[in-house]
């Protein structure tokens, strides 16, 4: 049965591992459990904030450095030895958040892997029940200036969201990289930062060719980490673009799509794919 050859795997976590419920299922464990005992490198790549991402990476059984923040940060799971940080220029984090006060658009604001908001609301009550984060009401995110934030992010309703991007495009597309993660979420981070960057340095660190590693994904911010790997896994509730660049289409995230592709790819079974150079085995 045939096996990609693979060292390192790197798995977006909302839409990917975890389930429409924000859970990794057993057999996504499992599958990952079997791939770590097998030598594989597993990393999560993730926007979240590292601090949401440590009981995932402990509940799979990891001990990897973890890349956060859209790539905004490298960090290990187990040590908190950080091997990346690339925050948002202190001037640029207070222009954002003028430009949200005065349009009256909640901002999630993350320094120092905690999360500072201007007041408590249904915006941040959403993404506490979604990643476990609790945020710190602090009233003016003013008080915060100097600070350089690994991450700033808008939440609001899927058709706003739309037209906001835009807008932040337009008057901060070159200061910025701006992606959309959710679809009530817009997010910011250093224009040199995403996750296709901090993955190829990590797997450099690491003595291991982008050719030996997998990626897998379903959004926009996936992109970059996905055109980098060696060879890349589309979730099949991937948006389309993931889709017709993939090498690999498996299930949902609510089939297992993880697990799926990984024990039929990786762990030796068998499966159908395309664009792969099987030079590479070489």
């Amino acid at each position: 049965m045939t096996k990609i050859p693979c060292r390192m795997v790197a798995l977006d976590i909302d839409g990917t591992l975890l389930n429409s419920n924000h859970v990794v299922t057993d057999r996504n464990c499992i599958a990952l459990r079997d791939l770590s005992k097998e030598g594989v490198i597993v990393v999560l790549v993730s926007g979240r904030m590292h601090q949401s991402i440590l009981p995932i990476s402990d509940q799979i059984g990891l001990e990897n450095p973890i890349i956060s923040y859209n790539g905004g940060m490298v960090k290990h799971a187990k040590t908190g030895k950080v091997f990346h940080h690339t925050p948002i220029a202190a001037s640029t984090a207070m222009d954002l958040v003028d430009y949200c006060d005065q349009r009256n658009l909640h901002l999630n604001f993350c320094l120092d892997d905690q999360l500072y908001i201007k007041m408590e609301n249904s915006w941040s009550e959403l993404y506490e029940s979604r990643t476990g984060v609790c945020a710190s009401a602090i009233g003016d995110l003013r008080q915060l200036t100097g600070g350089e934030p690994t991450k700033m992010q808008v939440l609001d309703t899927p058709e706003k969201i739309e037209h906001l991007l835009v807008d932040f495009q337009r008057d901060f597309g070159e200061r910025l990289y701006i992606t959309r993660t959710q679809i009530e979420y817009i997010e910011f981070m250093n224009p040199q930062v995403s996750k296709g960057p901090a993955l190829k340095a990590l797997a450099t660190q690491s003595g291991i060719p982008m050719k030996l590693v997998v990626a897998f994904g379903d959004g926009y911010n996936d992109q970059s980490m996905m055109a980098a790997a060696g060879f890349s896994v589309a979730m099949g509730n991937s948006i389309n673009e993931l889709k017709e660049c993939a090498n690999y289409v498996t299930e949902s995230n609510d089939n297992d799509g993880v697990a799926q592709a990984v024990e039929q790819l990786l762990l030796g079974g068998s499966a159908t794919f395309h664009g792969f150079d099987w030079d590479i085995r070489g």
